[in-house]
């Protein structure tokens, strides 16, 4: 009797289990702006480097429609890699610095970060989008 229940349990839970989807890292080129969404990875050329926007760690940015003392600022999380080495964690600004970094012999620069806030409208945070930009030093 078990023996015909353990195979009717395995193709349940095979068929009610989702499948992990793939994950698609887009390629990008040195030199070049690129966009990268939340979540979303990239592999830049063949040079080994990966990068992960993994969130938005603060977004102060003054609203368009809304008169502020200071412009603000929104601060991108990156998670960087090369090889098999360890991974770094890059912090990039809008509105302070520092809005570029080093790692492991190339320049990471944050260009800009959409959308802008408007006035009464909420950020969902899977609709952020970094441009950045990555060169070699």
């Amino acid at each position: 009797m078990m023996s015909a229940i353990f195979p009717l349990l395995l193709v349940l839970t095979s068929t009610l289990i989702p499948a992990t989807p793939a994950v698609k890292v887009k390629r990008v080129a040195l030199d070049q702006e690129f966009e990268i969404r939340v979540g979303e990875d990239a592999r830049v050329g063949d040079e080994g480097l990966m990068i992960s926007f993994s969130r938005v760690a603060e977004d102060s940015r003054c609203p368009q429609g809304v008169e502020c003392i200071w412009a603000g600022n929104a601060r991108v999380a990156l998670r960087l890699t090369r090889g098999r080495s360890r991974a770094a964690w890059l912090n990039l600004n809008t509105g302070v610095e520092p809005k570029e970094s080093a790692y492991r012999g190339y320049q990471v620069k944050l260009v800009k970060l959409n959308p802008y806030p408007k006035k009464g409208r909420g950020i969902r945070k899977r609709d952020y989008v970094a441009t950045l930009m990555i060169s070699r030093r």
